[in-house]
C-alpha cells in the first residue's frame, strides 16, 4: 500500500500544506508509509521528477522540495514497498513521455499473474521495464491502451479515462476481484484518477461560466482532516468507489466509471 496525491492549477502554486504542514499530511502519513518518495512536476510539457528511498518524515529533500516547487501540476507519492524491493527502480512516480503515474493498492497472486498483466503491454514498451512492481506494470499496460486509441502525447480526457478502466480490468482479470488498482495520472495538461480499493478523495474549487475550474487535487487520503478549509480551498469529499474524477486540458471537471 502507498499514498498519492495530486493537483492541477490554472496558475503555478504550492501544495506544502498538503505535502507538509497539514494535520494529515504526506509527512505525516510516511511514518506508516517510509518506503521512499517521489515527487514530479512539470516545466511545459516536461515532467521533473525527484525520488528518494528515505522516509519522507525524515528526509530534509522531501522538506525542501515541497515547500518550494510551484507549478499548475504536481504529483507526489510515498511507498509502503508490498511488491518490488525498496529502490529508486520501483519507486513512484513512474514516468513516460509526458505521462506521470502512480498507484495506490497491490495486486495480489502476483507471481502467478504477473506474465498475464506483462503480455498486455507493447513490446515496445516493454523494453521500458526498470522495476520489479505491479504498479509500473500497470502503468505500460495504460500507455499501451492509451496508444491504441490516440498518440499518448495528445490524449484527449475521454481516450485516457478509457484506457484507465481498461488497465483496471487487465489487472483484475488477471488478478482476481480482490485487487486493488487506485491509480492516478497525469500528462502535465489532464489529470484523472481512479478508486478501486483504496479510498480517495478530491477537492475542486466551483466551476466558472466556462466550466472550468482554478483547482483541482486528488488524495488517497483526506489531507487535512478536521481542520478548517484554507481559503482559496474546497473541502476535501470522498470519491465513490468505481469512478474516475478529473480535469481536461481546459480544466473542466470531467467523471467516468470504471
Amino acid at each position: 500500500m502507498c499514498r498519492l496525491f495530486g493537483c492541477r492549477t490554472a496558475a503555478p502554486g504550492g501544495v506544502a500544506h498538503e505535502l507538509l504542514h497539514g494535520a494529515n499530511a504526506l509527512r505525516v502519513q510516511s511514518r506508516e508509509h517510509p518506503d521512499g518518495w517521489g515527487l514530479g512536476w512539470y516545466v511545459g510539457r516536461v515532467p521533473q521528477v525527484v525520488r528518494s528511498l528515505t522516509a519522507a518524515h525524515g528526509d530534509e529533500d522531501f522538506e525542501e522540495v515541497s515547500s518550494f516547487v510551484k507549478a499548475s501540476t504536481i504529483l507526489a507519492h510515498i511507498r509502503k514497498a508490498s511488491i518490488g524491493r525498496v529502490s529508486l527502480e520501483n519507486t513512484h512516480p513512474f514516468e513516460w513521455g509526458p505521462w506521470l503515474f502512480a498507484h495506490n493498492g497491490t495486486l495480489p497472486h502476483w507471481e502467478e499473474s504477473r506474465a498475464a498483466v506483462e503480455a498486455e503491454i507493447e513490446p515496445a514498451l516493454r523494453d521500458k521495464l526498470r522495476g520489479e512492481t505491479d504498479s509500473e506494470r500497470c502503468f505500460l499496460a495504460f500507455l499501451s491502451r492509451l496508444s491504441r486509441r490516440c498518440d499518448p502525447t495528445m490524449a484527449s480526457f475521454a481516450d485516457a479515462a478509457a484506457a484507465l478502466a481498461e488497465t483496471v480490468r487487465i489487472a483484475v482479470g488477471a488478478c482476481g476481484p480482490d485487487a486493488a488498482t487506485t491509480f492516478l495520472a497525469t500528462d502535465g495538461r489532464m489529470m484523472l484518477a481512479c478508486r478501486r480499493g483504496r479510498t480517495l478523495y478530491v477537492s475542486a474549487a466551483e466551476p466558472d461560466r466556462d466550466g472550468r475550474v482554478a483547482w483541482f487535487a486528488v488524495a488517497s487520503e483526506d489531507p487535512r482532516l478536521h481542520e478548517p478549509v484554507p481559503p482559496g480551498r474546497s473541502a476535501w469529499r470522498e470519491v465513490r468507489a468505481g469512478a474516475i474524477v478529473g480535469v481536461d486540458a481546459d480544466l473542466r471537471l470531467c467523471r467516468a466509471a470504471l
